[in-house]
């Protein structure tokens, strides 16, 4: 029932034989090197008169010798033949065998001889190297010639019950060894099938933790029980310092890793300080974990950049700061627009006195101030997604400078805008350019107007060759200290009364969505610029222009190069 089972499965597979076919082949070169050897000791042993039945010396025996090694010879010297068709020649082979020692049970005078193990054992080997039905054939015939032999007893004076009972243990035994080979093959084979299963699966988990491990922002080495690097990712390998050769010692490498790990061995609750290593000066978080090796265990370390650390952390505050200030500002703006709107109330009373108005317009003052803070702290807990668009800087600046000149009728600016010739593109949200730009032009207004001649510049100037252009942004104001300048772009921080300090940080924040940098140089009484790069995206010829949108291409010096074709039509 079982054979059966097996049998069906391996039809249902399209496929009868139990083995695959390359370990058939191999199977079939170690039977014919048997049978090879099988039949020069009955040869041998036939023409040195070992065996005293009648038919011994006869020249049939001899010849059906004779002709089973040379038949053995033949089968041994095709199984090495690629081109062969393994299952093929095992069904032949076989057959060929059954047969021949048949005929040689026959001849060498019954089962006295041997030639009934060795019908027994090639029926096992039918089992195993054949289909289910042409196996049993196979054990079958092996079984019906050995009691055909033992019938023909029957004519022989003398015992032949025993002959007889010996012939059928021999056929069931054959019949037997057949069906269990069969299973026991099938069973090899599921197992192989599954062995190269798995095989696959780790193969590809190993893939893609490597793959996992090369990419990782962490720093990864694995030591043996020597302190022998065995593994590391290509971030550590940076930290390292770019070792040539990984298959060193720890200790050559970055001696100080190696103490701390030597102190994390003998007390593995340490908590571990930053590391300096020696080659690229890096500071990292060491962590350790044990890992089990074929001698003793080893170490599994991960190394954390602490200032990529650090600046994560800030990043976590400034978006947990973000939506706390969100949901005050959120909560702020109901009362604040009953505040201003009684005051514009109060203020439109016939009865109101000029003290009462010089009050109330201090009130609506400060709360439109108050206005523009909550209005900043929204938008900066927001953080809408960046759409970047193909924009060209020339004709932008030139219509953003009107309209910033439009605003500043009032007061006595001296405003400049100075822009190379040509048309220049890049890839920006051209909402966000606008606001950020707005904003560092309203900051500049404000210092600028400490002096008698406030004086304000919108510059922009463009390196082709590096793939980049600048936004400058320049006033001649009282400039920023040496001291102070770091905490410009910090939020809440202003040296204007009626400043909210988010100006400055929000710009960066907007610039730093869209791939661009915002930096700042002053000089005390001489003036401040803001500068914002961006990288070039490539420029567009007329009739492209006009042919539809344009795709942008990754915003960043690199895609710059690489994209970057000159225009025939630019002056």
């Amino acid at each position: 029932m079982a054979a059966t089972g097996i049998d069906r499965n391996a039809v249902n597979e399209g496929n009868p034989y139990p083995l695959p076919e390359s370990l058939t082949r191999r199977i079939l070169t170690y039977i014919g090197a048997y049978r090879l050897v099988i039949a020069v000791l009955l040869l041998a042993s036939n023409f040195a008169g070992l065996t005293d039945k009648p038919f011994a010396s006869t020249a049939i025996a001899a010849l059906l010798l004779l002709g089973y090694l040379l038949l053995s010879s033949f089968e041994l010297f095709i199984a090495h033949r690629p081109q062969a068709n393994a299952h093929a020649l095992a069904r032949h082979a076989l057959l060929a065998d059954i047969l021949w020692l048949s005929a040689l049970l026959f001849a060498l005078g019954g089962l006295n001889s041997g030639v009934g193990i060795l019908l027994t054992f090639g029926s096992a080997l039918a089992g195993m190297l054949l289909s289910l039905r042409r196996a049993l054939f196979l054990a079958a015939v092996a079984s019906i010639c050995m009691i055909a032999q033992a019938a023909l007893a029957l004519a022989a004076p003398g015992p032949v019950v025993d002959e007889i009972l010996r012939a059928g243990l021999y056929g069931a035994t054959a019949m037997i060894f057949c069906l269990l080979s069969h299973m026991l093959a099938f069973w090899a084979r599921d197992y192989r099938l599954i062995a190269e299963k798995h095989e696959t699966r780790i193969a590809d988990l190993t893939t893609l933790n490597d793959v996992i491990i090369r990419n990782m922002s962490t720093g990864i080495i694995a030591v043996d029980h020597n302190r022998r690097i065995k593994l590391m990712n290509e971030y550590a390998w940076f930290l390292l310092g770019s070792p040539k050769v990984r298959e060193l010692l720890l200790a050559d490498i970055s001696p100080r890793l190696d103490r701390t790990l030597e102190k994390w061995l003998a007390e593995p609750s340490t908590v571990m300080k930053p590391v300096v290593l020696e080659a690229s000066q890096a500071q990292v978080v060491p962590a350790f974990a044990s890992m089990p090796g074929e001698d003793a265990q080893g170490a599994l370390m991960f190394l954390n950049d602490e200032s990529v650390i650090s600046r994560r952390a800030l990043e976590l505050s400034a978006n947990s700061l973000a939506k706390l200030s969100g949901s005050i500002a959120h909560e702020i703006r109901n009362p604040l627009a009953a505040l201003t709107h009684a005051a514009q109330l109060l203020d439109e009373s016939p009865t109101i006195t000029l003290n009462d108005m010089r009050l109330t317009n201090i009130i609506l003052d400060q709360s439109k101030r108050m206005n523009g803070i909550v209005e900043n702290i929204l938008q900066l807990s927001r953080q809408e997604q960046s759409r970047p668009e193909a924009v060209e800087l020339n004709a932008f600046l030139k219509s953003l400078a009107e309209e910033f000149k439009t605003t500043q009728t009032a007061k006595n600016l001296d405003f400049h805008l100075l822009i190379e010739v040509g048309k220049t593109y890049v890839v920006f949200d051209k909402s966000q350019l606008h606001q950020a730009l707005w904003k560092l032009l309203d900051n500049t207004v404000h210092h600028a107007s400490v002096k008698r001649s406030p004086r304000a510049e919108l510059k922009m100037r463009k390196d082709e060759s590096a793939g980049y252009c600048v936004i400058t942004v320049e006033d001649n104001g009282p400039g920023i200290p040496a001291s102070r300048i770091q905490d410009v772009f910090e939020p809440f921080y202003t040296t204007r009364k009626e400043g909210s300090g988010f100006g400055l940080y929000i710009a960066r924040q907007l610039c730093e969505a869209n791939q661009g940098e915002l930096t700042v140089d002053s000089q005390p009484g001489v003036g401040t610029a803001f500068h914002i790069r961006m990288g070039l995206a490539p420029s567009r010829r007329p009739q492209e222009e006009k042919s539809g949108p344009w795709t942008p291409v990754q915003n960043s010096q690199a895609a710059a190069r690489k994209h970057m074709k000159p225009n025939p039509d630019e002056t």
